[in-house]
């Protein structure tokens, strides 16, 4: 195992730096399946409650793939603290699509092991394995991977498995191929898709370095290809592009259709419209959590790239680091895209909060907004009920900063003080409302259509907005809220007192 060490934060670059390289920084190399298979069963046996391993042909029934007298799997990882429950934001990583592109297998192998490696020594990597269920599927097409071929065995013959989904497939005479999830692989993908709620998806491959979102569908290659989650398709393929920093040049970012050119059945338009555009989803394979933001990235030149440009880790989380390569840079592609899942708060100064206190005594209390790109309004909420995020009887004067990047890399530090109205016990909490101008559309396609995605639908909606229970074992909600907190901190005040910190009595409400 890697050990990793903290360091200091670059503000320059706008992003958060949290881990040092071990005494003998370890260089990148290329697995082969068995090693994969050995290294996936490694982390679910080296970190029970936090890593779990299967296969869908464990899990769904799914055949087998004949390589000789091999019969090839296709794996699953999950990551998340499985003591804080499954019911969580949902991201998903999926490798090898095409199977001669096999630099995506170790972007997804090192992202799985810096995650675990790192829980419980790195706050901000120990809050994503806390608050975020992380599926990989690190080599879908793995008879591809074994012959270095791009094409995977699928019911017509040689298929190419990034054009087997289920939105706007070809039509039949259109093309040689019309039937849809005809690979075990784009399959596989699918039913893990009917079981959860993505939130985010990331579908790696090599070839050409960029960064991809819908629209990538025919239907929609026109002079305005906007899609009607454009704004966030496109500031979260920013911020990954920045995060994931300048080796061998920016990735540069945008729609299918204007960079790389229109294809029939990818994954990252079926991944984000086709449970809700459902008049262009094939219907004979219904999902109902396919609202995702869903991305391409295309990481390198090369589909196999010479093992020297894969990097190591030194500097592992520092775009240009001393041993930058393709494979950091596009692991931190991915933890952008776990951080974006959901807003979350985060204490800055939790311990330092005297629990007990009299009501002269003056609260300072320090957080941080993340999870979103521009904080709205936020202030400290407190009362005596145990969830002061839905019912308090105070809360501070809002502050707001949608400037720059307070979300993100090095986050806005917010402090508020409080001072209780009278003795007792209370319940406090930062709270936030944040990305309210994702919902403003320049020219979306379909026209007039809103934003449906569940990143941000999730944050700027209330109430249950999906329940996907496909396995009655196995119950996925999304419920959308506008305003945002953190675990609780209770206080017990021991005297009473008449004035808040901000000079409104107890009882006026006119300042809340």
């Amino acid at each position: 195992m890697r050990q990793f060490k903290t360091f200091s934060v670059m503000a320059g670059l706008g992003v958060v730096v949290f881990l040092a390289a071990p005494a003998l920084a370890a260089p990148f190399a290329y697995h082969d399946y068995n090693s994969m298979v050995t290294e996936l069963e490694g982390f679910a046996t080296a970190f029970p409650g936090l890593a779990e391993h299967w296969t869908a042909q464990d899990l769904y029934g799914l055949p087998t793939v004949p390589d000789g007298a091999v019969e090839l799997e296709h794996h699953i990882l999950r990551i998340t603290n499985e003591s804080l429950g499954f019911d969580k934001p949902e991201v998903l990583m999926v490798g090898v699509q095409h199977g001669d592109e096999i630099v995506s297998l170790e972007v997804c192998l090192e992202l799985a092991r810096l995650l675990l490696e790192s829980y419980g020594t790195d706050p901000w990597l120990t809050e994503l394995v806390d608050r975020r269920e992380i599926y990989f599927m690190p080599l879908v097409n793995p008879h591809g991977f074994n012959h270095g071929v791009r094409a995977s065995p699928g019911t017509e013959g040689s298929e190419d498995m990034n054009r087997d989904h289920i939105y706007d497939r070809c039509d039949p005479g259109f093309c040689g191929d019309d039937v849809s999830l005809s690979t075990v692989g784009a399959r596989a993908i699918h039913e893990v898709a009917r079981r959860h709620l993505f939130r985010v998806l990331l579908d790696y491959h090599g070839g050409i370095e960029i960064i991809i979102h819908p629209w990538g569908s025919p239907l929609h290659d026109m002079g305005n290809t906007e899609s009607p989650d454009d704004r966030i398709h496109n500031r979260l393929g920013l911020r990954m592009q920045s995060f994931g920093g300048p080796y061998n040049g920016l990735s540069p970012v945008g729609t299918s259709t204007d960079l790389l050119g229109a294809v029939h059945g990818p994954l990252d338009d079926s991944a984000y419209a086709s449970s809700w555009d459902v008049a262009n989803a094939d219907a004979t394979w219904p999902t109902d959590g396919w609202r995702a933001a869903a991305y391409t990235i295309e990481i390198s030149n090369q589909k196999m790239p010479p093992v020297a440009t894969l990097g190591g880790d030194a500097d592992l989380l520092t775009p240009g680091g001393s041993e930058d390569g393709y494979v950091p840079k596009n692991l931190r592609v991915g933890l952008a895209a776990i951080d974006i899942a959901e807003p979350y708060l985060m204490w800055t100064n939790r311990d330092s909060i005297p629990t007990t206190i009299t009501a002269s005594e003056t609260v300072t209390v320090e957080w941080q907004v993340r999870g979103c790109f521009e904080v709205d309004e936020t202030r400290v909420r407190f009362g005596n009920d145990v969830d002061p995020l839905n019912t308090f009887s105070g809360q501070t004067a809002a502050q707001q900063q949608i400037a720059g990047t307070p979300c993100f890399g090095s986050p806005t530090t917010f402090s508020a003080s409080v001072t209780f109205p009278s003795e007792g016990t209370y319940y406090l909490t930062p709270a936030a409302r944040v990305d309210s101008s994702l919902l403003t559309q320049n020219n979306p396609v379909p026209p007039g259509t809103s934003p449906q995605s569940w990143l941000v639908r999730s944050r700027t909606e209330d109430g249950v907005l999906a329940m996907n229970a496909v396995e009655p074992t196995e119950i996925n909600t999304i419920t959308g809220q506008q305003f945002w907190g953190t675990e609780a901190l209770e206080i017990t005040v021991g005297e009473p007192g008449l004035i808040f910190a901000d000079g409104f009595e107890s009882g006026d409400t006119s300042a809340w």
